[in-house]
């Protein structure tokens, strides 16, 4: 909403600009400035699409200084009598020189007729102030230029290719420009990619963090005749490597210190420590088959704690003991 208020204020008061009586302000005297104007060598001949470049030099004298926003605006559509001209201002440079300031100005014409018409540039007037009394403004006049605007084809033709004028040239578009933000792009995209998949796969691919559950796991599943104490052990190993001690139930808060993912199955941890200390400490016996498919599983989240990916709760597995 905010963004459509804005651009219809900017189209007011472009309208109000284009409308603004010349001679609401005084003539600046011609002693205080310098003007030359470049005009372009081609004055007839142009059809829809062609472009006209002006180059402005303007020097403004002390104590008047130039009011940039009275300069012409991109996109301002020049306008005669409240017509539109069917020129449009599509690109405005602005070079500081030391002793001048120099204006590239370059329009685009969307007009055409059956025959050849004249067009022009409307005159634009820039204004000034005076440092010294900041009520008072001026204005410079920067002439019109008139062109002529040709038809594309002799009126009445059928095959336009066959009649059109051989000073019309073939719409162009340099595609290079195009091409390298293509390319830009698809760099970036790549990048991006690698980014997710690095952050949201559920196993490693790339480098740059620690890797002692993952292979762990991928052991447990290539051996399926792996005992369980064993499958204990190794866990136990990596648990220590992980925090380069030894790990208990009662120092766990250790492990949480070095990554706060661990908390998400501290139940786990801790059924753990309590399967632990059955299979290697006394002979109680539970299903081995039960208690190795839960091993692989918390194997597995202990993987994605050390990747710090999420856990839903929904996938943590609670065994009774």
């Amino acid at each position: 909403m905010l963004k459509l208020l804005f651009l219809t204020l900017v189209s007011i008061s472009q309208i109000a600009f284009s409308y603004e009586d010349p001679n609401k302000y005084p003539d600046l005297d011609e002693k205080f400035y310098s003007l030359s104007i470049q005009e372009p060598s081609q004055k007839v001949g142009y059809f829809v699409g062609d472009i006209i470049q002006r180059q402005i030099k303007l020097s403004i004298q002390e104590p008047y200084k130039l009011i940039e926003e009275s300069l012409p605006i991109v996109g301002y559509e020049k306008r005669y009598r409240g017509q539109l001209l069917g020129i449009t201002l599509r690109e405005v440079v602005k070079n500081q020189r030391k002793d001048f300031l120099e204006l590239n100005l370059t329009y685009q014409i969307f007009t055409n007729n059956t025959v050849a018409k004249p067009a022009f540039i409307t005159a634009d007037y820039y204004r000034v102030i005076n440092k010294n009394k900041p009520d008072e403004v001026l204005k410079i006049r920067v002439p019109e230029l008139t062109i002529a605007v040709s038809p594309i084809a002799i009126f009445g033709s059928v095959k336009v290719e066959d009649d059109m004028s051989d000073l019309r040239g073939p719409f162009l578009i340099d595609a290079r420009k195009y091409e390298m933000n293509i390319y830009k792009s698809l760099f970036i995209l790549t990048i991006f990619l690698f980014v997710l998949i690095y952050i949201y796969t559920r196993f490693t691919i790339l480098p740059g963090f620690k890797k002692i559950f993952l292979p762990i796991y991928r052991q447990f599943k290539k051996n399926k005749d792996i005992k369980i104490e064993d499958m204990i052990r190794i866990i136990h190993n990596g648990l220590d490597r992980f925090i380069d001690a030894s790990l208990f139930e009662k120092n766990l808060q250790d492990l949480y210190k070095t990554n706060e993912s661990f908390k998400n199955i501290d139940q786990e941890l801790k059924i753990f420590f309590k399967i632990s200390n059955q299979k290697l400490f006394t002979k109680e016996k539970n299903s081995d088959e039960k208690i190795k498919n839960w091993l692989m599983d918390f194997c597995f989240h202990l993987h994605l704690c050390e990747k710090k990916l999420p856990i839903k709760s929904v996938d943590l597995k609670i065994i009774k003991i």
